[in-house]
């Protein structure tokens, strides 16, 4: 049925009344004075300006075309504070996850989210980095966090003290971390504070940088962290170095990420993380979505999962054999693309 539309008649003018004024002028015969014109009156809604239409992620675009209208419906009630996201794992010769998932091998990338392996080098966009510090219960002690700083500045709990016995590895000396509101005032992030007694041991915490990782070349899949502390945090300030560099925002870059071997200063082999550039988003709508990525990310931070697995998966790679072939020294060369 049509709708109905009223008819609108516009309405006769009537004359104005004359002012009282312009009444005293004609009943004493001479002219009325000129009346005030007013200036019209602002209007008071502004123009509207007409937004380009969102375009649709490549996500999106994957899906069949009679479901991309409804893209993402039912989730209005997942909010960003109830979403982790997970880490993106370097399998090591005695990772768990080799005894779990059948074709998976020690230096494979390994998704777990999805239960992705990534067999091969491959692409990512480093989407967000943050960069934060833990204090670590030792392992022979049970492991875990005792205190975080997930700001890299401030810790939490913001004060106290931890009297803790080392592993055997560090000596198993029995001593006191005591913490300050900020991680610099604590000094627990320079090299000695380990084992006070011992000025050439490493820092008692543990510096790591987080990056967001997306998925061009595979846009169904879930964004993931990758870490970077301990044995490879040399190679995220190489990286931290490299995007530096590049005068494009960090998510329109992309790098290829495989796996390297390495070993540690008691010669035990090991995989590690080797990246290098591979140019730069060319597709508008690619960039679009990571930037809002980027934006999203940026003012609420990142929620890791199973964030406290990083304690074991570097005993995992400390553990030695791991590797195959002769021992490497970290990040391979390799020609840029910036």
């Amino acid at each position: 049925m049509a709708k109905a539309v009223a008819k609108k008649t516009p309405a006769k003018k009537t004359a104005a009344p004359a002012s009282k004024a312009a009444q005293a002028a004609a009943h004493q015969g001479r002219a009325a004075p000129a009346e005030e014109r007013r200036p019209a009156p602002r209007p008071t809604t502004q123009p509207v300006r007409h937004q380009p239409a969102p375009v649709p992620s490549a996500a999106v675009q994957t899906l069949p075309k009679f479901m991309r209208s409804d893209a993402d419906l039912g989730k209005e009630n997942i909010g960003k504070e109830d979403i982790e996201i997970p880490r993106l794992k370097l399998m090591q010769g005695l990772s768990p996850e080799l005894q779990e998932y059948e074709g998976l091998r020690a230096g494979n990338f390994f998704h777990p989210a999805s239960e992705f392996i990534f067999d091969a080098p491959f692409r990512a966009v480093p989407v967000f980095m943050d960069k934060r510090y833990i204090l670590w219960r030792p392992r022979d002690a049970g492991g875990g966090i005792l205190a975080r700083a997930d700001d890299g500045m401030h810790w939490s709990p913001s004060q106290g003290s931890f009297t803790v016995q080392l592993d055997k590895k560090d000596g198993g000396e029995t001593v006191t971390w005591t913490l300050a509101k900020t991680v610099q005032e604590s000094g627990l992030n320079v090299w000695g504070t380990l084992n006070p007694n011992d000025p050439n041991s490493p820092p008692a915490a543990t510096e790591m940088y987080n990056f967001l990782l997306a998925f061009p070349d595979e846009p169904d899949l879930m964004p993931a962290v990758l870490s970077f502390q301990r044995s490879s945090i040399k190679i995220g300030r190489r990286f931290n170095t490299k995007l530096k560099t590049v005068r494009a925002p960090i998510f329109g870059t992309v790098w290829e990420f495989r796996a390297t071997e390495d070993s540690n200063n008691r010669g035990q082999s090991f995989f590690n993380i080797d990246v290098h550039g591979a140019g730069l988003i060319e597709d508008e709508a690619q960039y679009l979505q990571y930037r809002a990525m980027y934006e999203t990310f940026s003012a609420r931070g990142l929620a890791i999962k199973d964030i406290e697995g990083l304690q074991s998966e570097e005993d995992d790679a400390a553990a030695g054999d791991t590797a195959t072939g002769e021992p490497g020294q970290g990040e391979t060369a390799g020609n840029q693309r910036f």
